[in-house]
């Protein structure tokens, strides 16, 4: 498991999104994820996958899908959550 950072906020999508961690632009194409890399809770537990990573270099945001099996109130629990991935 990889940290990916910390979720900001929900939209009314129903996308989380995600401040991921300050990296040094020398390492952000290395150390940036993948697109549609599943996301994982702190139990390990999978909440959906990367749809886009966007902002500055140095500090992005990253949007996950959240997936269906993940209820409302579920989301708003992982508001101000630290999430990985695989």
């Amino acid at each position: 498991m990889k940290k990916l950072g910390t979720v900001s906020h929900l939209s009314k999508s129903r996308n989380l999104i995600v401040r991921m961690d300050e990296l040094k632009p020398s390492d952000a194409f290395k150390k940036a994820p993948k697109i549609n890399s599943i996301v994982l809770n702190k139990s390990v537990k999978p909440i959906g996958k990367i749809n886009d990573i966007i902002g500055p270099v140095s500090q992005p945001y990253v949007i996950i899908n959240v997936s269906r099996k993940v209820t409302d109130s579920e989301l708003l629990n992982y508001v101000n959550e630290r999430v990985y991935i695989k």
